[in-house]
């Protein structure tokens, strides 16, 4: 399945975790969506179940697409990591502090605390604010490594 309704969170599915898995197979969709249908029509008697399930589909069915491409894409890029992060310290199964963070304001846009809009100046205000700290670590890291080659010589 691929994120159709919600432009933003498809741009950051496609550039953040390219390297992930954010798809899920249409198969996968259907059967959780035929799951919540059959829960929904459970508590009706057996003759309106038809009828109700219909109701379901044309009341929800658009919103329940749209969470669950919500709740795909952030489990899937919360595993991702950007391979080259001076903040990791080598560290690939725990996220920095920056991506802790970029997740927690993922999390609140795809719960809609916040708008796309919103989303996107909190994000670059997170990079911004980041930035040197980026700048001076990756240095850092690229001194220890000369320093340790310079050892090895």
């Amino acid at each position: 399945m691929h994120i159709v309704d919600d432009p933003t969170l498809a741009l950051i599915a496609r550039f953040v975790g390219e390297a992930q898995d954010v798809s899920m197979s249409d198969a996968d969709f259907l059967f959780g969506q035929v799951a919540a249908i059959k829960r929904y029509v459970r508590q009706f008697p057996v003759a309106e179940r038809q009828a109700r399930a219909l109701e379901w589909i044309e009341t929800y069915a658009q919103d329940y697409r749209q969470q669950w491409q919500k709740r795909l894409a952030v489990h899937a890029l919360a595993k991702a990591r950007c391979p080259d992060c001076p903040l990791a310290g080598g560290d690939r199964s725990t996220p920095c502090a920056v991506h802790e963070r970029w997740l927690d304001l993922l999390r609140r846009y795809t719960a809609n605390e916040m708008s796309s809009r919103q989303y996107i100046e909190y994000a670059l205000q997170l990079l911004n604010a980041q930035k040197d700290r980026l700048k001076v670590t990756k240095i850092r890291c690229h001194l220890q490594y000369d320093f340790l080659t310079i050892l090895d010589d």
